[in-house]
């Protein structure tokens, strides 16, 4: 396997197989000679932050145009062009929104170690009831594993505009083609969505992930699935905290310079959280702790194994500990979560 990266806004991870596996599993082998970086080289990214950049850095410049001149042609607006890193990986994209009915993705992927074997892909996706729908010029991709609630079908026509005519005929039974507000966000979450999916211990275990693993030489022992469903719990709480944050910020009533004043004292609780969570939100609101309350911090890590309630557990720490903090609000989804904010 090549690389895990991100399909488009719809979060395809595609698998590049042949020359490139061999090599980029060697260079990792050589740079960190550790089951767990090799793993994390091939499951995919938690890590997805997209940087701005410029049409002059594709290779595929003819393509390019190509392909943003049929977008044009039917009144599509650019949203941007963006640059991510994942791994070895550099991924350019290019982000269309069509009628905010449809997002198109062109993007053109390589690796650091080899940047003159260049992929150009394509897709179009609709967001549906939760969920969404990808049509891919990417005829390998339909055999990643992927959560329900995000369908993928390929498309070997090469006209981008073709995949946006027969998106609609691909919306699932029962499912309602829904407005796309924010394109950029779109992205986020559904990538997030099938991120978050593949780091659950289901997938994690499966025979799926482990002839992945198996296939740059890792024999998955207790001890490292331990930890990579750790890992998964871990960015399944942070997941949730990012579409929280994302979230009030969109709809809480504050002015922005009052959003500004207090978003980084803002902490997060949900219902993902496992204890050590839960001490590392209390260091958060509190700042420094007496030692008093670092021993008492320390005895409910020391004697509390699973969380029932983390929310409540986190009200009854906070209680506990006398710290003054006021809640913010309440949510329901994408997690139960509640906002505090020191005083």
């Amino acid at each position: 396997m090549f690389f895990q990266i991100l399909g488009v806004i719809f979060l395809i991870v595609i698998c590049v197989v042949g020359f490139f596996a061999w090599k980029i599993y060697r260079f990792a082998k050589a740079q960190a000679d550790s089951d767990i970086a090799i793993a994390m080289s091939v499951l995919p990214s938690q890590d997805m932050e997209l940087e701005p950049s410029s049409s002059a850095e594709w290779q595929e410049k003819e393509r390019l145009d190509y392909t943003e001149s049929e977008l044009k042609r039917i009144g599509a607006d650019h949203i941007g062009y963006f640059c991510v890193y994942s791994g070895y990986a550099i991924i350019r994209i290019s982000i269309w929104c069509f009628k905010n009915q449809a997002v198109a993705v062109i993007y053109e992927a390589l690796s650091e170690l080899d940047k003159s074997n260049v992929t150009f892909l394509f897709e179009v996706a609709c967001k549906v009831t939760d969920g969404s729908i990808c049509i891919t010029s990417n005829s390998t991709a339909v055999y990643d594993s992927r959560p329900k609630n995000h369908t993928l079908t390929f498309n070997e026509s090469k006209s981008i505009v073709d995949f946006i005519k027969t998106a609609k005929s691909e919306i699932p039974p029962g499912k309602k083609l829904l407005k796309i507000e924010d394109p950029l966000e779109f992205f986020e979450e559904c990538y997030e969505d099938t991120t978050e999916w593949s780091w659950r211990s289901e997938q994690l275990t499966s025979e799926k992930t482990q002839q992945v693993l198996s296939s740059v030489g890792i024999t998955v022992a207790n001890e490292l699935m331990d930890e990579l469903i750790e890992m998964g719990i871990s960015y399944s709480v942070e997941v949730n905290i990012k579409r929280a944050r994302r979230k009030l910020a969109k709809h809480s009533k504050m002015t922005v310079e009052q959003w500004e004043k207090i978003r980084d004292k803002l902490v997060f609780v949900n219902d993902r959280m496992q204890v050590h969570h839960l001490v590392d939100a209390i260091y958060d609101l509190a700042g420094d702790l007496s030692e008093t309350q670092e021993q008492a911090l320390d005895g409910f890590q020391i004697n509390t194994e699973e969380l029932i309630d983390p929310i409540s557990a986190f009200q009854m720490l906070v209680q506990s500990l006398n710290l003054k903090a006021k809640r913010i609000t309440s949510m329901k989804s994408p997690a139960k979560t509640e906002v505090y904010l020191p005083f």
